[in-house]
């Protein structure tokens, strides 16, 4: 073999010795923190197909850069689509780092949904949460349904849409709930600035083993003309 060939050798080398020193390794407490959240789920596997089996993999950058240890850029991915993401072919779009963060994000909240559920050991049933879950108030003339959703730091993500007027010939008013709030006892409070007046308007979720009953304060104008989350709402099956 020539001096070429050696030298090319030598070359590569220090290349890999040179990325070598440019990547840093990630964090255990970032690791740890990716992979509970994730619980070991293809993030790409989940927003594709709804697949919620563990999998093999690896903890990928999303950005490409492997000295970016941010959780923010990490996301557990397995072997296939690890590679899949990192590859650069030009026949077909590759995923995008906005699109895997969607995926993760998706599956980050129905991991913690279906972790808020209730869990049986044997003949012994234990209640993990009676908060979370779809909740449904359905009238002639008006429906309205909430989500709550376990936070990983205690608290509930609550969202929902109220309708009123729904056999209307140009459709329902339509009004929506979005906010993070923390349970005190049986009660989560929510409290926001009224839009058009001086007021706060306030509505407080009282739950109970089947149902939740929403009460509100200073609604009318809140979500649009008639629309409000007030009554008893079941939960959904």
């Amino acid at each position: 073999m020539g001096h070429g060939f050696n030298a090319t050798v030598d070359a590569l080398c220090l290349q890999v010795a040179a990325e070598t020193v440019t990547r840093e390794l990630i964090p255990r407490a970032s690791q740890a923190k990716v992979l509970l959240q994730s619980r070991r789920r293809c993030c790409i596997c989940f927003g594709l197909n709804r697949d919620t089996s563990i999998r093999q993999g690896q903890l990928a950058h999303l950005d490409g850069d492997p000295s970016n240890n941010a959780e923010d850029n990490l996301a557990f991915l397995c072997f296939d689509h690890h590679d899949q993401y990192d590859s650069t072919t030009r026949q077909s779009k590759n995923f995008t780092p906005l699109e895997v963060k969607h995926f993760r994000a998706e599956l980050h909240a129905a991991i913690q949904l279906a972790f808020a559920e209730q869990v049986q050991f044997g003949q012994a049933r234990g209640v993990v949460d009676l908060v979370s879950g779809h909740f449904i108030r359905a009238c002639e003339y008006e429906s309205a349904d909430l989500k709550v959703q376990h936070l990983l730091d205690g608290r509930y993500h609550i969202t929902g849409i109220a309708l009123w007027g729904t056999h209307r010939q140009y459709g329902p008013n339509i009004g929506g709930l979005d906010f993070i709030g923390e349970l005190h006892g049986d009660t989560i409070e929510y409290r926001s600035p009224h839009p058009s007046n001086d007021g706060d308007y306030y509505a407080w979720l009282r739950f109970s083993e089947e149902r939740l009953t929403v009460t509100e304060e200073n609604s009318a104008g809140m979500f649009g003309l008639n629309v409000d989350f007030t009554g008893h709402y079941d939960r959904a099956t």
